[in-house]
């Protein structure tokens, strides 16, 4: 007996619903086991949103602009304060958006091996120990998966509809994500790259002059206010220079990169930290940042091989397998899941070639975000908006595995259409 399209849709959207549930599920089970009081707001995002609320401006220090951290995860933590109330709301709202990272990438993974294997590229993401564990915190790891993840399922989408309005749609999240990240600015040059190779005959300039200007309003307008406030067009922040520099010194290699400790030790980079304050103290945000900047450029200058070896390092950082601190069996089950990600995802660059832009973007995408984090500071928690990614691919790869297992003649059914699938094809 068939079932009509209908039926096999309905089923499969509360497949994909009964996923979202489990993935806020577990994330909510998380945060009521590990934490017991609020978590400190290491970054001072929660302090600018309760500027923000509170009428004093885009300030770390009451009435004191700044461009210090971008503006992304702090207007969302105002958003979700303003209107749900309380701290502990960011929280919660930071398990439903783990879920929904879970969605987006099922509907990633849809478009590229069908329905079953959406399913578990979704389902991956739900379990993932790395993404779960990011909802306890005051740090931008989850909205910006959340953020990167739609930039990318709206550029996949419009790349197939070449429809102006989804474009647009594409650039204003990519823009939003870089307001989170502005590493993610490097995203919009390799999209608009895409676009003009990948994307439909139809009206294809305009469709790439569409993205580009939308992914430009959200930046510009960041720039715009911090022209007005700071007296400079920022179009980032007045951070990079201190993330760069927090890599590129020399007690950090001396201790870590070329010493006996596996992670800074916590007194010393006080005391690092203590003695960069005293440094730049009377500077201005701008003319700090340049400062630092200038004496990190003075670190690698000095020595070429050094600063190689510190961006081994922090390549090293960035892909680590496990976090530092994690107990025996903890560290098994993350180096297990991390190990089958990384293997099945390769795979399933393989699998996934040559059905659209998805695999080159995303090669892009890991590439320009290993990059990045090899010139700054890098560790595996900056790595983690990237899981999501790899989960799709993972899941190209599982339903490869699946097809070549099937009987002579067998196939992989999608089953939004009913179409035959052959990852082989």
């Amino acid at each position: 007996m068939t079932h009509s399209i209908t039926d096999l849709r309905r089923r499969y959207n509360l497949q994909l619903l009964g996923i979202f549930a489990a993935a806020v599920g577990v994330r909510v089970m998380y945060v009521l086991l590990t934490i017991h009081a609020l978590p400190g707001d290491t970054d001072s995002y929660r302090g600018i949103a309760e500027n923000l609320l509170g009428g004093h401006g885009y300030s770390i220090s009451a009435d004191m602009p700044t461009a210090f951290r971008p503006p992304g995860y702090p207007l969302f933590i105002a958003v979700v304060e303003r209107f749900l109330g309380g701290p502990w709301s960011v929280i919660w709202a930071q398990c439903i958006l783990g879920g929904v990272v879970a969605l987006i990438a099922g509907s990633l993974a849809r478009r590229l091996v069908g329905d079953l294997f959406a399913l578990v590229a979704a389902g991956l993401v739900a379990i993932d120990p790395y993404q779960v564990a990011r909802c306890t915190e005051f740090m931008s790891e989850v909205f910006f998966s959340f953020a990167v993840l739609a930039a990318l399922a709206l550029f996949m989408r419009a790349a197939c509809a070449s429809s102006v309005r989804n474009y647009a749609a594409a650039g204003i999240a990519a823009g939003a994500a870089a307001m989170t990240r502005p590493e993610f600015l490097l995203f919009i040059p390799g999209a608009l790259f895409a676009a003009l190779l990948w994307g439909q005959r139809k009206h294809r300039l305009l469709c790439a002059v569409v993205f580009i200007v939308a992914s430009a309003l959200l930046p510009a307008v960041w720039a715009a206010r911090n022209k007005a406030a700071l007296g400079e067009w920022i179009f980032t922040t007045t951070h990079g220079g201190y993330t760069h520099r927090l890599s590129y010194n020399s007690i950090f290699y001396d201790e870590v990169v070329n010493g006996p400790s596996e992670v800074w030790d916590a007194r010393s980079l006080k005391r690092w930290q203590a003695r960069l304050a005293d440094e730049t103290s009377g500077m201005s945000e701008i003319a700090a940042d340049e400062d630092n900047y200038k004496m990190a450029s003075g670190f690698i200058m000095a020595d070429w091989r050094r600063a190689a070896t510190v961006g081994l390092y922090e390549a090293g950082a960035f892909w680590k397998l496990t976090p530092y601190g994690s107990g025996p069996y903890t560290g098994v089950v993350l180096c297990v899941f991390f190990l089958f990600l990384c293997i099945a995802g390769a795979a399933g660059v393989y699998v996934a070639w040559g059905r659209g832009p998805f695999v080159p973007i995303t090669l892009y995408i890991l590439t320009l975000e290993t990059l990045v984090h090899v010139y700054y500071w890098g560790n595996i928690r900056m790595r983690v908006p990237l899981h999501a990614i790899l989960c799709v691919l993972a899941a190209c790869a599982i339903a490869a595995f699946f097809a070549r297992k099937a009987p002579v003649g067998a196939t992989v059914r999608a089953v939004a259409d009913e179409t035959a699938y052959s990852p082989a094809g």
